[in-house]
Parts: C-alpha cells; sequence; structure tokens
C-alpha cells in the first residue's frame, strides 16, 4: 500500500509542513526568550504571533479537510496532527505568559534543559512532516525520527522530575514552587504532544509504506 497523491491533495502536505516550519520557529523563539528572560514581558508578543499563525494553518487543513472527499491518509490522522501542531504552541505559550504573570525571574538549569529538549524534538517533527509525502521512500527516515522524538520525551520526562524536585528541595518559599511547577506542567505537556504527533506519523508510515 501506499500514497497515491493527487495535486489537489499536495495541499495537505504543504500546509502541514508550514505548521511544523512554524512550530520549531516557535521553539526557538522560546529558547531564546528563556536565555533573554529579562526581556520576557516585552518580548511574549512575538510568541504569542506565531501561535497565531500555526492556528491560521490549523484552521486551513481543517476547513480542507472538510471539502475533501478523499485525502491522502486517514481523516482522523489528519486532524489530530492539525489539532495537535496548535496544541504545542498553545502550551509553550501558557508556559511563558505564567512565567511574566507570576515574575518567575531566571529559570533554572532544568528548565533550560528541557526547554532544550523541546526544540530538538521539534526539529524531529519538521524533518519527520517533511518526509511524509513520499513515505515508502522514506519509511526508514521517518522511523528514526520517531525514535528520537520518543527518546527525547523520555528524557525530557527525567528533567522534569529532576527539575521539580530541586524546586521542592532547595526554595523556601512555597508559592514559588507551586509557580514553577505550573510553568514546567505547561512545558512537560508541549513534549507528551510531540511524541503524540510522532506516534500519528509513525501510524502512517506503517499504514502506507
Amino acid at each position: 500500500m501506499f500514497l497515491r497523491i493527487k495535486p489537489t491533495e499536495k495541499e495537505f502536505f504543504r500546509l502541514f509542513e508550514e505548521g511544523a516550519d512554524i512550530l520549531q520557529q516557535g521553539a526557538s523563539l522560546l529558547e531564546e526568550l528563556v536565555a533573554d528572560y529579562e526581556r520576557l514581558e516585552e518580548r511574549l508578543p512575538e510568541l504569542i504571533e506565531v501561535e497565531h499563525r500555526v492556528d491560521e494553518v490549523t484552521e486551513k487543513i481543517i476547513e480542507k479537510l472538510n471539502q475533501t472527499f478523499i485525502t491522502p491518509f486517514d481523516r482522523e490522522d489528519i486532524y489530530t496532527l492539525a489539532r495537535e501542531l496548535d496544541e504545542i504552541l498553545d502550551s509553550i505559550c501558557s508556559a511563558v505568559e505564567k512565567m511574566v504573570i507570576y515574575r518567575t525571574g531566571k529559570p533554572s538549569g532544568h528548565f533550560v534543559d528541557l526547554v532544550h529538549n523541546f526544540a530538538v524534538s521539534t526539529k524531529y517533527i519538521q524533518k519527520a512532516i517533511g518526509l511524509l509525502q513520499e513515505v515508502k521512500e522514506n519509511y526508514c527516515e521517518i522511523m528514526d525520527c520517531f525514535r528520537e522524538i520518543k527518546r527525547l520525551e523520555t528524557e525530557g520526562d527525567k528533567i522534569y522530575r529532576y527539575g521539580v524536585a530541586a524546586f521542592f528541595h532547595d526554595q523556601a518559599d512555597p508559592l514559588e514552587v507551586i509557580k514553577w511547577k505550573e510553568v514546567f506542567d505547561q512545558l512537560e505537556t508541549a513534549l507528551d504532544r510531540c511524541e503524540k504527533i510522532g506516534k500519528v506519523i509513525r501510524g502512517v508510515a506503517v499504514k502506507y509504506a
């Protein structure tokens, strides 16, 4: 079984690639914001603008899905990919907004590591989505991307646990612990969603390669 790509169906792949590019841009911007945390409030609108751009792409995918009778792969997978790309950026926007509202100050080393872990994961998502249009030829590479996304999610869980534990151990003010726990939770959720996207892509590859 393999994907038979019609000209009208190529638009799905173009939109997914655009969405993945925007996601990766958002992740890179998040790394910049965390490194430049003293200007976090000033630069938050940049991240919100990126999130709005992926919203627009998601809406286009859903609209096209509703107008297309024959799709390049399962409708449910198309919908899930579109939704998760959007939700990931929602999660990282929420994390940064909480940092601004709660005035959390300098991020810990664990948080910086988790942000980097997330950014690398988005690069593999970007690569895997770019390979989907020729899924048969790119099957092995897609599977390699999935394994990396899965590895990064597992590694991210460990960073998350140690990062939150460090706050409970080192921070005397319980309110500060609560603030950072919420921020960590948002980023960990974003990583979980990266893994979900990876699983959807893996499923498409298995079904259509």
